[in-house]
């Protein structure tokens, strides 16, 4: 789910879209050397007149989350982009670039192909990788140092696993966003399992920041982490009510994003 390399890590989907982009820029690129035509910066320009097209409905869809702190429209590291919005915008910018520059035609169109190929298909693969991940098996201890066993105490229910530590800054400010959307989802049952920290230092912690979150958990050697195969902090995980796992988020989110992931979990 994740790539760690030293102290990064970087969310698996985000770097097959980079690569993806990658490739499509250096096939146009050895292309439009080889044709002497300038197909690179018309396939740059397809690339983010779809990445600024589905951020930019995303936040339409979401606006009142986002009306709150418009500061976060900004913040495209929450992986908060429409994905119809953007292919159908990429595709349509596109053929005005292959209308514009004839010459460069066969360059753009098979970089862009290659480039879409490329997405798609590991895409694909790592989808198929998140459907393979079941739910934790798990049984880890609350608070009051109960035992709780994940897959029999929460079956039946959608679930949303945020994996955290106190000393992590975006684990911080997500931990609000968790405790309103507990709050608005009863339905779902939100679990932040605290990673490798004890039981003193995650209360102290929440009462300092003046946090009520319903179902805090304790796992000090990280086996959850060490199950889904994901050492990133935050990660959030959405399983469905049959403990299927629907989607993953690397990193912080936003209350637009959260808000996106949940609803899909209906």
């Amino acid at each position: 789910m994740s790539v760690t390399a030293g102290p990064f890590a970087f969310a698996t989907q985000h770097l097959i879209f980079l690569f993806s982009c990658v490739l499509a820029l250096a096939i146009a690129w050895w292309l439009g050397r080889r044709q002497n035509v300038g197909a690179a910066d018309a396939v740059f320009r397809i690339i983010a007149v779809a990445l600024i097209s589905a951020r930019l409905v995303f936040v339409i869809i979401y606006y009142d989350s986002y009306f709150s702190a418009p500061w976060q429209i900004f913040n495209v590291r929450d992986g908060g982009f429409n994905l119809i919005a953007g292919f159908i915008a990429g595709i349509a910018w596109g053929l005005y670039e292959l209308r514009r520059y004839p010459l460069a035609r066969k360059a753009i169109a098979t970089a862009s192909l290659g480039g879409v190929t490329a997405g798609v298909l590991l895409s694909l693969l790592f989808q198929y990788q998140i459907q393979q991940t079941e739910f934790p098996q798990a049984s880890l201890y609350n608070l009051q140092q109960e035992s709780v066993n994940l897959s029999q105490d929460f079956a039946g229910q959608p679930v949303v696993i945020n994996l955290w530590a106190s000393w992590c800054p975006p684990c911080v400010r997500e931990m609000p966003l968790l405790e309103d959307a507990a709050a608005k989802w009863p339905e779902v049952a939100f679990l932040t399992i605290n990673q490798g920290e004890d039981s003193e230092l995650v209360e102290n912690f929440l009462q300092e920041q003046g946090l009520n979150l319903p179902h805090v958990l304790l796992d000090k050697n990280s086996e959850i982490s060490d199950a889904i195969g994901s050492y990133a902090l935050p990660t959030t995980l959405f399983f469905d009510s049959e403990g299927r796992l629907n989607t993953t988020h690397i990193g912080e989110f936003s209350a637009a994003t959260l808000e996106n992931a949940v609803r899909k979990l209906d």
